[in-house]
C-alpha cells in the first residue's frame, strides 16, 4: 500500500546523538560541495551515497529532477541501482499514478510505497523495480525556495517495509539539502545563459562596442570593435591610447584633448548622441565613425566610473555621400548629365548675351525612343538596360562639345542646341539622330531595331526659359509621335494653341466633377427581333462653365492621360447603376445598363468599387455589363484576367466596345469571359451595301455566337442597316435610327411607352 505524508509535518525528535552527529556531518559534507560549485550530477551522486550510507544495508537512493518542460523527470543521480533500470524510468511522466518519484511531484507530499508488488502506483514500473529486487520505494518532493517543485529524492529498499519516524525525518533533511543544490545549479545555469545571451549579442553586433574606465584603461569590447579599431588580440586591460591616437570634428578640425567625448561625457554625466567623428589608429589610418557615448553610474556611485561607447563605421557611407553628389547631375545608368544639370544648364546658356545685349540662341530637341517599351518587355530590363546605354553612346557622337545632352526621363533624351545658326543647322541635327538611331543595336546576340520622335523648340519665339523651352518641345515630340512616329517636329503657333486648349481642358476637368457639370444621357439598346428596349448605354458629357459644350472626343483623352478619368468612372458607374436600379424597379423589370470602363479604371480597387456600387444601389449584378476595348485585353492579361474573373463571378456582363478595330483575335474571346461583342459603327456605316462590311459583320456575329456571346451592332441610322442585322441574328442594335442620346428623363418617357421600330 502507499500513503501520502504532508512535505511539512511537526518534526518529531528526529535522531540519537551518535547518528544525529553523523547526520550532521553529512549536511556540512553537502554544502561545502555547494558551496565548492561542484557539478550537479557530481554533488547529487554524492549526496545518494551519504544517505544509503546513513540509511544503512539494503537502501538505494535516486534523485530526480523535473525536466524544463515541467512534465516529464529526468534522473538526476543513482550511483547504486543498475544503468538498465535508470534508463528505463529517466523521462518519467509527473501524473497521479506515475509510481512514488511521478506521484511525490504531482501531489507535493511524501509518497511512501511499502510494497511495489501490491501497489497500483507501480503498474507501470512493477515488472521493472521486481527485478532488480527491490521491494519498497518512499519518496519525497523537493521546491525551489518552498515554491515550485523541483524534484525528488527517493530511497528504495529491498525489503517490504516502512520508513521509521527517524527515516523519515532523515529524508526531510535530505531533500531539504537536495532542493537547495538543484536550485542553485538552476539559478547558475539561467545565469550563464543569460550573460552568453549578452555576449552572443554583443559579439554580433555590427556596430563597435568599448567599455573604458575613468582612466582610460578598456574594461570590455567586443569583436565588432576589434574589427573596426585594426585590434589584433584582446583589448581588455589596455589603454585607449594605444589603439586611438586622436581625433578629428566632422569638419577636419582636431578635437582638443578636454573635449574628447568621453571625458565630456564623464565630466558632464549627460550621455552625448549621434557624434561624427573622424579617429586616428595607431597604424596610421583614419576611420570616419557615428558614435554614442554613455555614462555608466553603478548603484552607491555619485559619478560616473566608465562609459560605454557604441560607434559605427561611416566611412563607405562618406564615400557614397560624394559619388551621390557626383550623381546628383549625371544618369546612373548611362553616365549622361540629368534632368537636374541640364535645367541649371540652359539656364546659363539662356543667360548668355551677344555682343549686342541680345540672349543667345538656344534650342531643345526632346527625344523620345520609339518600340523601347516592346523590347524592355519582351528581353528583359538587363537588355533594355543595355540598348539605352548603346542609345547614349550613339546620341553623344551626334552633338557637339558646347551642347549638352541629358537623359531625362526612362527612354527620353534631350539635347541643349548652344548658338545655333538656323531651324535649318536643327532640322539637320535631327536628320542625323534618326540615322543614328535606325542604325540595329547588337544587344546580347540579338539585334534591335528602334526608331524616334524629336520636338524641336527654339528660343527666344518658342520661350526664354528653360521649362518654356523643354515643355514646348516635348509638345512637339508628342505630336511627331501621332504624326507617324520616327520623325521630328517643330513647335508652332498651331501647337501652342493645341497646348494651351488642352491645359484649359485638364484645368477644367479637374473641377467639373465637384461643380456639378457633368451629366449622363443614355442611348436605347433595342432587340433586333421584337424592336423592344431591353437596355441603355449610359454615355459622359460635360458643360464647362468656361468653355461651353465639350465634345466627349476631346476631354475624354484628356482625362485618360491625367488619370482624372478614375474618379469620373467612378462617379459615372455609380449614377447609371443608381438610375437602372430605380427604372428595373418601376418602368423595366429586365433592363440592362452599359456602362465603359478606361483602362485606368483597371486598379486594385475596381473589383471592390463595383460591388459596393450595386450594393448601394441595389442594382442586380446581371443588369449591368461593363464596357472595354480590344486594345486592353491585349495589354497586361495576368493582371486583367482575375478582375474579369471576379465581375464575371458576380454576375456582371463584360462587354467589348469597338470590336473589330484593334487586335481582334480569337485567343482572347476564348480565355477572357466575355459575353458581348459590340461591332463597330465603322463596320455598320458600310452595310447593307459594301461587301466587305457585310462580310465582317456576318463573320463577326456567326464567331461570336459560336462561341456562346451576344452581338451588339453600333451605329444603326438606316432601316436597311437595321433590317440586316435582323437578318443575320445581330441580337440587339443601337444608333441613331433608334434613338439619339438623350437625358435621363426623356429615356424614362421613352420606357414608359412601348417602343416599337
Amino acid at each position: 500500500m502507499n500513503e501520502a505524508m504532508g512535505a511539512s509535518a511537526p518534526e518529531p525528535v528526529r535522531y540519537q546523538t551518535m547518528r544525529a552527529e553523523t547526520v550532521l556531518a553529512s549536511e556540512q559534507s553537502v554544502l561545502r560541495l555547494i558551496a565548492r560549485n561542484t557539478p550537479l550530477p557530481e554533488l547529487l551522486a554524492e549526496v545518494c551515497r551519504r544517505a544509503e550510507s546513513l540509511l544503512g544495508e539494503g537502501a538505494a537512493c535516486t534523485i530526480m529532477v523535473v525536466d524544463d518542460d515541467g512534465v516529464h523527470l529526468r534522473i538526476g543521480a543513482a550511483p547504486s541501482l543498475p544503468e538498465s533500470y535508470s534508463s528505463a524510468i529517466d523521462g518519467t511522466v509527473v501524473g497521479p499514478q506515475a509510481g512514488s518519484c511521478g506521484t511525490a511531484v504531482y501531489t507535493r507530499r511524501m509518497i511512501v510505497v511499502d510494497d511495489i508488488e501490491a501497489d497500483p502506483l507501480w503498474d507501470d514500473f512493477r515488472d521493472l523495480a521486481m527485478a532488480i529486487g527491490m521491494r519498497a520505494c518512499w519518496s519525497i518532493p523537493f521546491d525551489a525556495d518552498g515554491h515550485e517543485v523541483i524534484g525528488a529524492f527517493a530511497v528504495y529498499h529491498r525489503d517490504v517495509r516502512r520508513p521509521t519516524i527517524e527515516e523519515e525525518a532523515l529524508l526531510r533533511d535530505i531533500s531539504h539539502s537536495v532542493g537547495l543544490a538543484v536550485h542553485q545549479d538552476r539559478i547558475a545555469r539561467l545565469l550563464a545563459q543569460s550573460e552568453e545571451r549578452h555576449r552572443v549579442v554583443l559579439e554580433h553586433l555590427h556596430e563597435g562596442i568599448v567599455v573604458q574606465s575613468r582612466d582610460g584603461i578598456v574594461l570590455a569590447c567586443n569583436s565588432s570593435a576589434r574589427r573596426l579599431l585594426h585590434v589584433e588580440g584582446d583589448m581588455v586591460g589596455r589603454q585607449i591610447g594605444t589603439v586611438m591616437t586622436r581625433s578629428y570634428h566632422d569638419n577636419g578640425e582636431l578635437v582638443a584633448d578636454h573635449e574628447r567625448p568621453t571625458h565630456r561625457a564623464l565630466r558632464t554625466g549627460e550621455p552625448l548622441l549621434g557624434l561624427t567623428l573622424g579617429v586616428e589608429l595607431v597604424d596610421g589610418d583614419v576611420i570616419w565613425i557615428t558614435e554614442n557615448v554613455v555614462p555608466i553610474l553603478m548603484p552607491g556611485e555619485t559619478e560616473a566610473s566608465s562609459v560605454l561607447v557604441s560607434f559605427n563605421d561611416i566611412g563607405p557611407m562618406r564615400e557614397a555621400h560624394q559619388q551621390l553628389r557626383f550623381l546628383a547631375t549625371r544618369d546612373s545608368l548611362t553616365g549622361l548629365y540629368n534632368r537636374v544639370f541640364l535645367a541649371d544648364r540652359m539656364d546659363a546658356m539662356l543667360s548668355e548675351r551677344d555682343p549686342r545685349g541680345a540672349q543667345a540662341n538656344v534650342a531643345v530637341l526632346f527625344v523620345d525612343l520609339d518600340g523601347f517599351k516592346k523590347v524592355n518587355d519582351t528581353a528583359g530590363h538587363e537588355a533594355g538596360d543595355a540598348l539605352l546605354r548603346s542609345v547614349a553612346r550613339r546620341l553623344l557622337q551626334c552633338v557637339r562639345e558646347t551642347d549638352t545632352l541629358a537623359r531625362v526621363g526612362g527612354d527620353e533624351f534631350v539635347i541643349a542646341v548652344n548658338g545655333f545658326g538656323d531651324a535649318g543647322s536643327l532640322a539637320a541635327l535631327a536628320r542625323h539622330v534618326l540615322d543614328a538611331i535606325a542604325v540595329p543595336f547588337a544587344v546580347a546576340g540579338n539585334e534591335y531595331y528602334l526608331g524616334v520622335s524629336i520636338g524641336i523648340s527654339m528660343s527666344p519665339n518658342d520661350g526664354t526659359e528653360a521649362s518654356e523651352l523643354i515643355r514646348n518641345a516635348d509638345a512637339a515630340m508628342y505630336h511627331a509621335k501621332q504624326s507617324g512616329r520616327n520623325n521630328f517636329q517643330f513647335f508652332t503657333v498651331e501647337l501652342n494653341e493645341q497646348l494651351q486648349r488642352r491645359f484649359m481642358i485638364e484645368q477644367g476637368l479637374r473641377k467639373a466633377l465637384s461643380a456639378g457639370e457633368l451629366s449622363l444621357v443614355y442611348q436605347p439598346v433595342v432587340d433586333s427581333r421584337h424592336s423592344q428596349i431591353v437596355g441603355a448605354e449610359a454615355l459622359l458629357r460635360w458643360h464647362s462653365e468656361e468653355l461651353g459644350h465639350m465634345s466627349p472626343s476631346e476631354f475624354i483623352p484628356v482625362a485618360e492621360d491625367t488619370g482624372i478619368i478614375v474618379a469620373i468612372g467612378d462617379w459615372v458607374l455609380e449614377q447609371a447603376c443608381m438610375r437602372a436600379a430605380r427604372w428595373r424597379r418601376t418602368i423595366a423589370p429586365n433592363l440592362v445598363i452599359a456602362v465603359n470602363l478606361s483602362p485606368r479604371q483597371f486598379n486594385d480597387g475596381l473589383v471592390e468599387r463595383v460591388a459596393q456600387c450595386l450594393q448601394r444601389s441595389g442594382l442586380d449584378p446581371r443588369a449591368l455589363e461593363l464596357e472595354i476595348t480590344e486594345r486592353l485585353l491585349m495589354g497586361d492579361s495576368e493582371t486583367l484576367l482575375p478582375m474579369l474573373n471576379a465581375l464575371a463571378a458576380m454576375g456582371v456582363r463584360i462587354s467589348v466596345d469597338d470590336f473589330g478595330t484593334g487586335y481582334s483575335s480569337l485567343s482572347y474571346l476564348k480565355r477572357f469571359p466575355l459575353h458581348n461583342l459590340k461591332v463597330d459603327r465603322s463596320f455598320v456605316a458600310g452595310l447593307p451595301d459594301h461587301h466587305d462590311s457585310v462580310a465582317i459583320t456576318q463573320a463577326v456575329v456567326a464567331m461570336a455566337h459560336s462561341l456562346g456571346m451576344h452581338v451588339t451592332a453600333e451605329g444603326v441610322e438606316t432601316a436597311a442597316q437595321a433590317e440586316f442585322l435582323r437578318s443575320i441574328g445581330c441580337d440587339t442594335l443601337q444608333g441613331y435610327f433608334f434613338s439619339v442620346p438623350v437625358g435621363a428623363l426623356a429615356y424614362e418617357e421613352t420606357l414608359a411607352r412601348v417602343a416599337d421600330f
